[in-house]
């Protein structure tokens, strides 16, 4: 390496090096106004306070436009006891997408007619989602992503995973009972 190169490396570190070294000071004048200035102050200043300054960092979350369609399209995800397969999909490709959603587990016969009702729909099927006002029943990777990106989720999302919750106790099938859809929610047996 030559001289002129070592000398303008050296020329460059000290100059990217000191905005992490910046001093600003603080004090009055004779006549009581306060001033700031990156430079010492004159020797009859005042109330003289010398302050080393850090380099400003950028905290990381979630972009403009991820805060922008949490806000207008939140996520809500409805799974069932009897979905593993699918829910796990489903949650892998939110995962993934780092995407924040709600989770409503549909346990009851309530929470059924509750999701037929928002869905509009004659039977209601797991996992399901919305983001705002579109939805979606069933899953597939390819129809969710792009819910997801009409809402204006970014393809990666800052959101962490959350831990599971436990499921509550699925209810038993009546005996000989067989399912054919394994997304559908089960029918409670018959009252006798």
């Amino acid at each position: 390496m030559t001289l002129r190169t070592t000398a303008c490396i050296l020329l460059a570190a000290v100059l990217l090096a000191a905005p992490a070294l910046a001093q600003t000071y603080k004090w009055k004048d004779a006549q009581g106004r306060t001033h700031y200035s990156d430079s010492p102050p004159p020797a009859d200043a005042r109330s003289v306070t010398e302050k080393k300054l850090q380099p400003s960092v950028v905290e990381q979350g979630a972009s403009y436009a991820e805060r922008e369609a949490m806000k207008n399209a939140p996520v809500t995800v409805w799974f069932g006891n009897d979905c593993d397969a699918l829910c796990e999909s489903a949650q892998a490709l939110l995962k993934a997408r780092g995407i924040a959603y709600s989770e409503q587990r549909i346990t009851s016969e309530e929470q059924k007619a509750a999701l037929t009702a928002r869905f509009k729909v004659k039977e209601a099927r797991v996992p399901a989602i919305a983001a705002g006002a579109d939805q979606l029943m069933g899953y597939s990777a390819e129809a969710w992503t792009r819910l997801l990106d009409r809402a204006g989720y970014p393809a990666k999302g800052s959101a962490k995973p959350r831990p599971p919750k436990p499921a509550a106790a699925a209810p038993e099938a009546p005996a000989g009972a067989t399912a054919d859809d394994d997304s559908q929610i089960p029918e409670p047996p018959a009252p006798r």
